[in-house]
């Protein structure tokens, strides 16, 4: 887990979570990436997302991560830094009575 702070405030985090055992360790989850809302454009999120994949390359080979299908503007980030889209999960998500959609995207490490 990683986070960014602004004097001694924490204003953003995202974590990795490798994959455990010989079929999965060479595959990481980008999870948890918040940025508080008035730390967001100004490149916290792109930064943040960018220490993961640092961190991730000495480490896995792949990293996903699933993203509600509406926020777009997460969305153009992780395509910005190299993910692909390759799957979708209906109702991946459940709040309250409503539904959220997940897109799922990874970034393949190893063709950088």
């Amino acid at each position: 887990m990683f986070g960014a702070f602004s004097d001694a405030e924490l204003v953003g985090v995202a974590g990795l979570r490798i994959g455990e055992g010989r079929k999965e360790a060479h595959k990481g989850l980008l999870w948890g990436v918040f940025v508080r809302p008035r730390s967001r454009k100004t490149g916290l999120g792109r930064r943040l997302v960018e220490t993961i994949i640092d961190f991730a390359r000495t480490r896995v080979e792949l990293i996903q991560l699933a993203v509600v299908s509406e926020n777009e503007q997460a969305r153009r980030l992780y395509a910005g830094l190299g993910f692909v889209e390759y799957g979708f999960e209906q109702k991946a998500l459940k709040q309250d009575d409503r539904y959220y959609d997940e897109v799922l995207m990874a970034k393949d490490l190893k063709a950088d």
